[in-house]
């Protein structure tokens, strides 16, 4: 399974890139920056798209995807999200007063995607992978993802405060090989931390002591202007006496 890292941070900025995975070159996790990170070519690739949460920093680069990948695209991008999602995307975004209703683009059933309902616990099959959405505790309806294929399994926390799901599922998982977990505020915004639902490295800590299985494990979701601080806390968190890692320290993985 190999994983390019897009962009893992929590939001926009000089240095950082909003939340994108992309599995075997053809499945993105998240839409939060596409075009800036891979060529026109690249991005014809894609086939699906399956989205944590509504929230702008994990879906702002679709638009422009759509945009500049118009004339070239042969078959519609699949869109997978939670009911509340999908409704989102189009009564906020694909409206066509914020950006045009690609979906019935150039014309009434031949558009440039179509949208799929997904639901935790249920698996979906795509680009030699599959994924599994964990619901998780965030602000609006989130789910993580257990993403398997036959070589072993990873879980992506997706955004969210400290829960249960997301360990219960990666002590179940077969061959797990990683943890990418939200660890957004240093621990001296644990307040705010709380409010909007992401984990500081205290939360971290504790939360670890859930996950009964020796695998790696990374942190995404750095805040913008945070990332030397959550750095240096990130660090000095052990699992099985490893260190946790920075995941927007890493731009490819194979897992």
């Amino acid at each position: 399974m190999k994983l390019r890292v897009l962009g893992c941070d929590g939001g926009r900025g000089l240095g950082y890139n909003s939340t994108c995975l992309l599995f075997n070159d053809q499945v993105l996790i998240d839409a939060g920056t596409i075009q800036s990170q891979l060529t026109l070519d690249e991005a014809l690739k894609i086939t699906d798209i399956f989205f944590t949460h509504s929230h702008l920093d994990h879906l702002v680069d679709l638009p422009f995807l759509f945009d500049a990948t118009f004339e070239a695209r042969k078959q519609p991008l699949r869109l997978h999200g939670s009911q509340h999602t999908i409704d989102a995307l189009m009564k906020h975004i694909f409206n066509d007063t914020i950006w045009p209703n690609f979906s019935v683009l150039p014309k009434e059933g031949k558009g440039q995607f179509t949208t799929h309902v997904i639901k935790a616990g249920e698996t979906y099959k795509a680009g030699g992978v599959e994924l599994t959405p964990i619901e998780v505790d965030h602000t609006v309806p989130t789910v993580g993802f257990k993403i398997e294929d036959e070589n072993g399994s990873i879980v992506f926390s997706g955004d969210t405060g400290p829960v249960d799901s997301i360990w219960e599922v990666a002590n179940e998982a077969e061959n797990l090989e990683a943890v990418i977990v939200d660890l957004s505020f240093p621990v001296s915004e644990q307040g705010i931390a709380n409010l909007s639902k992401h984990m500081t490295a205290s939360d971290v800590e504790k939360e670890l002591k859930k996950l009964e299985k020796d695998c790696d494990v990374y942190a995404f979701h750095y805040k913008v202007g945070m990332a030397s601080t959550l750095e240096g806390q990130t660090k000095r968190l052990k699992h099985f006496g490893k260190e946790i890692k920075s995941l927007r320290n890493y731009k490819e993985l194979i897992l």
